[in-house]
């Protein structure tokens, strides 16, 4: 912390006083000496730059020149290599203002203090004669924090100091020769003023009794004379009010005569009363409103009677108000035409890629492709029968091979194989008669079927996932959107949408408002050859300058230029003032072009910033729903919402129909195993009959 400027603006015997040490020298000490004559003002100056620090004292001994209200010190202080400029007041709270005269927190100048206390600092870097000595004095007393730190360190007893302190504060406070405020004097003083007050009410019997029978006597005297005051003070405030009641009631008599004579007529109702001056304003105020009226409809009639009527444009009013509402369509349809425009081309391009892949990219019209819903339904039941009409072949052909083999190996057996022990044949005809009763032929096929049917269900789901591709595993991996995030989706959506339109609808009213109002100004501006404000703005500035030109340069050509503009800002000021009507209308018609301009600027950008808001939406779209997209090009939150559900929609369809593949798999691979274990069962009973014949 460093001192650069110390103003001393009321503070003891000076009044803007200021001394300047300067900025800090680059090399060499920075060391100033404050020289002058006594009471010049030196400890004045000291104090002042400890008050600045830490507040002006509560029982300052400056004010003898300034009162406290007055006093003011202010100083720049470099703190931390930067000047602040700071100024203190006289008073307990916000005492510390900064350079621009705002309160400041004192944290400010005692964040670089390290802590330090007034006194601290005052005994640290403020020495003079007097804390010289004292400060010798507290070394040699083992008194204030630096005596206390010698001669802790000197005796080697931490506390002595601050237990002899507090003994000798408790003593002085419990007697002190010629103190007059110690506990003892205090009990003393109060001992001798009990025993005056006692020796002051101690009296005799006799002179009691008599005293008190005086005092009944005086009690019973003072209640008759407050009951007889209270009398007399109500009978006064009586006559009071009958004194201030006689004018009053001269005057009412008086009135009840005059009334009398007047002839008898309805009496209007005490509600009017309140009413007759708001009555009055609302008279004035309709007269004032039917006299403009009145010059209103007689201008009116005026520009009516010169208008000429054009019959044929009043028989087409009617169509001009229809093409009116159409415009608003009109221009509604304009701004939603460019992304119909996106979607169409979306939609094209979809068209060609499924044209492509039927092998029909050259159709000119791809609507003649499309089957009646009758068609697609009898085609799409036919596949399904034909899945399990392939499947029942198929498993019919494997077991006419497995027969043709077993008849095959039967015949070569035949004459070859001799007797079979009869527990053989019963094991083998056990084996056959099992095989006969099992189902896992029919089971077999059924799964097979179902197996075909949830393939084709697969298939179908898959497709409608297109572009994505992928197997039941990575497609069940895939995240998916909730239907709490969906709607909230589709609410904001909607949100937009209606805003849009609404937005959308005012634009075209505050576009229709704007093409009539600058038709009425350039109506209005033809009507009459007025120069408008910005050109009575102009000629004025030219008068101006032509008078700036002749005064300074005082030639007949100036003065003629001068006295040509004097002219025609007095004619068009003479112009103006007669036609003022018109030039208020064309203000008013002005502004509020100005306004409808502002406001269609506002709508457009409200419209922009739910653009935004889509791109938005669609954006965070896209990032949820990213992985069961793929590559989606749908720019509209609504088409893109219903492109998630109906994706959705088809992976969980895909999942179920893969469900029942793997089920139906896993019923097939029942139905083999116990196909299995009943040949088994055969080959075992066969192996048996075989290996007990005789060779």
């Amino acid at each position: 912390m460093r001192l650069r400027r110390l103003d001393l603006i009321r503070y003891g015997k000076f009044t803007d006083g200021t001394i300047e040490f300067g900025p800090r020298p680059e090399s060499g000490p920075d060391f100033h000496i404050v020289f002058g004559l006594n009471e010049a003002g030196k400890s004045t100056a000291l104090s002042g730059y400890l008050d600045l620090l830490f507040g002006i004292e509560e029982r300052s001994r400056y004010n003898f020149l300034h009162e406290y209200s007055a006093m003011r010190i202010g100083g720049v202080l470099e703190l931390a290599g930067t000047e602040h400029t700071f100024t203190r007041t006289k008073q307990r709270t916000n005492s510390l203002l900064n350079a621009m005269e705002q309160p400041v927190s004192e944290v400010a100048i005692a964040a670089h203090l390290a802590g330090l206390s007034r006194d601290a600092y005052e005994t640290m870097f403020s020495l003079d004669d007097e804390t010289l000595e004292a400060g010798g004095k507290s070394i040699l007393e083992s008194r204030g924090d630096l005596g206390k730190l010698l001669f802790t360190a000197s005796a080697g007893l931490g506390h002595a100091s601050d237990m002899l302190s507090a003994l000798e504060t408790e003593a002085d406070g419990l007697y002190r020769k010629q103190a007059h405020g110690t506990e003892l004097a205090l009990l003393k003083k109060r001992l001798a003023e009990l025993k005056s007050r006692r020796d002051a009410i101690d009296t005799l019997a006799s002179t009691f009794e008599s005293l008190e029978a005086e005092r009944l006597d005086a009690a019973e005297k003072y209640d008759r004379s407050i009951a007889e005051r209270s009398f007399l003070s109500a009978r006064l405030d009586t006559i009071a009010r009958y004194l201030r009641a006689m004018p009053i009631l001269a005057d009412i008599r008086r009135k009840a005569a005059q009334l009398a004579e007047l002839p008898d007529i309805a009496s209007p109702l005490r509600t009017w009363t309140g009413t007759i001056t708001g009555l009055i304003d609302d008279d004035a105020s309709l007269r004032t409103r039917l006299s403009g009226n009145i010059d209103d409809a007689e201008r009116v009639t005026m520009k009516i009677g010169s208008v000429d009527v054009d019959e044929a444009i009043l028989a087409m009013s009617e169509r001009v108000r229809a093409l009116a509402d159409r415009k608003v369509r009109h221009v509604s349809a304009g701004l939603d035409l460019p992304s119909r425009r996106t979607e169409l081309q979306i939609l094209d391009s979809a068209v060609a890629n499924c044209l492509a892949a039927l092998g029909r990219s050259s159709e000119a019209d791809p609507a003649a492709l499309l089957l009646p819903a009758a068609t697609v339904g009898a085609v799409r039941a036919m596949l399904e029968e034909r899945s399990g009409i392939t499947t029942g072949v198929r498993v019919a052909r494997n077991e006419c091979a497995a027969a043709l083999d077993a008849l095959q190996a039967a015949r070569e057996r035949v004459g070859q194989e001799r007797g079979v022990p009869e527990p053989a044949r019963a094991r083998l005809a056990s084996a056959l008669s099992k095989a006969r009763a099992s189902g896992h032929l029919k089971d077999l096929r059924m799964a097979r079927e179902a197996e075909d049917a949830s393939t084709v269900r697969w298939e179908a789901a898959i497709a409608r996932l297109h572009p994505w591709s992928g197997d039941a595993g990575a497609l069940a991996r895939v995240p998916v959107p909730s239907v709490t995030q969906v709607g909230a989706w589709k609410v904001r959506a909607a949100g937009l949408g209606k805003g849009r339109a609404v937005l959308c609808e005012r634009l075209a009213e505050y576009q229709e408002s704007h093409d009539l109002l600058s038709a009425r100004l350039d109506a209005l501006r033809a009507s009459i050859d007025v120069p408008d404000d910005e050109a009575a703005a102009a000629i004025r500035r030219a008068r101006d300058k032509a008078w700036a030109r002749h005064r300074g340069e005082l030639t007949g050509q100036t003065a003629d230029d001068f006295e040509a503009l004097l002219a025609r800002d007095d004619s068009v000021a003479a112009v103006r003032l007669a036609n003022a009507r018109e030039l208020a209308e064309i203000r008013t018609t002005l502004r509020s072009l100005t306004e409808t301009t502002a406001a269609i600027t506002r709508i457009r950008d409200q419209l922009a910033q739910i653009d935004l808001d889509d791109q938005a939406v669609l954006s965070e779209l896209r990032e949820v729903a990213s992985e069961l997209l793929a590559e989606c090009l749908e720019f509209s939150p609504e088409r893109l919402i219903e492109t998630i559900e109906d994706h959705t929609s088809a992976r969980i369809d895909a999942l179920a129909a893969w469900e029942d593949v793997e089920l139906a798999r896993k019923k097939a691979r029942r139905a083999l195993d116990e196909g299995e274990q009943i040949q088994q069962e055969l080959i075992g009973g066969a192996t048996s009959g075989k290996g007990s014949m005789p060779p």
